[in-house]
């Protein structure tokens, strides 16, 4: 990756997957965090749900290229899983945000 800007995103993928995988024991704390995390991305101008999936495509093709032979079905499962979960309370958190932002607009 070239780009710093890619490479920062990236880095942001990886540390909420990272964090998504380390607070699984804590529903609690782990479901606020990302709904706040996805709620942020309004100020970041993400309008859609959309980039999620491109950004779950992008990360599978990344790590299928690193991982290589050891990038295994079970192992594209389970970083699909935890991506999949991850992302879908992000959404859920943009889409309150978006709405928020649209009745304070009224």
């Amino acid at each position: 990756m070239e780009d710093i800007a890619l490479r920062n995103l990236f880095s942001k993928v990886i540390n909420a997957v990272g964090c998504t995988v380390a607070g699984l024991h804590d529903f609690s704390r782990l479901v606020p965090m990302l709904t706040k995390l996805g709620a942020r991305h309004v100020s970041y101008g993400v309008s859609e749900a959309a980039y999620w999936q491109v950004l779950g495509e992008a990360l599978d093709l990344t790590l299928s290229e690193i991982l290589g032979d050891a990038y295994t079905h079970e192992v594209q499962s389970s970083w699909s899983m935890v991506y999949n979960f991850m992302s879908s309370i992000m959404v859920q958190g943009l889409r309150a945000a978006i709405q928020q932002q649209q009745q304070q607009q009224q």
